[in-house]
């Protein structure tokens, strides 16, 4: 058994490479207009217009340019927003894509939403590496909490393992980051971005693709709940990224990117146990 857990991720190693390459190649084929795919920047767009000293003005969910992030993420994106839109842009998708290959997982190139995601300009990426670095470093999750908000219920993982430290590190992090906002820009901000908050959820917008509108977010809520409480009692980690993304405020193309994170969940806890035995039989050998 032993013997073939290995054998398995060893063989997953080598095929990531060949997976990594075939997502490159495509995402390159999609960028040089080779592979025909309707897809704008408008995302990054949102980012790159908006204004640090009042980022919510005219903003609404679904609408042009609307930045409906914290005022932390505004400020931010502040100094980046002097750059021309075509170098802003790339340098969001190079970051997204040099997360992910930094973490290893670029393979998820081929995970459903992700080249979109890069191209839009969304941070559904790098959200879906703040969930792979949040069972090491769960501070991550701050980057959840300031960004799409509703996503953060897949933190009932740690509560239903009772792994009170950890959560105790995303509420010290997330406070950390609104307090230093609070004191660069005041209060003012974050009373509007939490009106914005209320106001999208009084009118929450849904998307519909070829003619299918998945389940509003009251809906989808209590299923995310369920997943990543089961996850955690069963100990399957990847739960946490299917809860987060069944939790998204908006269930669009693009948003599947943060199931970019399910992959290398699954094969680190199928790997897990192989670790655990070479661990246990290696004074043996020894």
């Amino acid at each position: 058994m032993l013997e073939g857990a290995i054998g398995l991720v060893g063989g997953w190693k080598r095929a990531r490479w060949l997976l990594t390459g075939l997502g490159l190649l495509i995402l390159a084929l999609i960028l040089v207009g080779m592979i025909p795919y309707d897809l704008h920047p408008n995302d990054s767009h949102a980012y790159w217009s908006l204004d640090p000293a009042d980022p919510y003005r005219d903003a609404r969910l679904g609408g042009v340019d609307a930045f409906l992030y914290a005022p932390a993420v505004a400020q931010l994106l502040g100094p980046f927003t002097r750059l021309p839109f075509d170098t802003f842009r790339l340098l969001l998708g190079a970051l997204s894509l040099g997360a992910l290959a930094a973490l290893g997982a670029a393979y998820a190139l081929i995970v459903p939403g992700v080249i979109e995601d890069l191209v839009r300009g969304n941070i559904h990426v790098l959200l879906a590496v703040a969930i792979l670095l949040g069972f090491r470093y769960p501070g991550t999750w701050a980057a959840m909490l300031l960004t799409k908000v509703t996503p953060g219920v897949a933190l009932l993982w740690f509560a239903v393992r009772r792994d009170w430290r950890a959560l105790g590190q995303v509420v010290v992090v997330t406070a950390a980051v609104v307090v230093v906002s609070m004191l660069l820009g005041g209060v003012r901000l974050w009373e509007e971005w939490i009106r914005l908050l209320a106001t999208s959820a009084e009118s929450p917008r849904t998307y519909t693709y070829l003619g299918f509108a998945p389940p509003p977010l009251l809906f989808r809520l209590p299923l995310a709940i369920a997943v990543v409480a089961w996850g955690a009692v069963t100990d399957r980690r990847w739960t946490v990224a299917v809860a987060a993304f069944l939790a998204l405020p908006v269930i669009w193309p693009s948003g599947f990117a943060l199931l970019a994170a399910v992959p290398p969940l699954v094969i680190a806890d199928r790997a897990r146990p192989a670790d655990e035995d070479e661990a246990r039989l290696a004074p043996t050998a020894a």
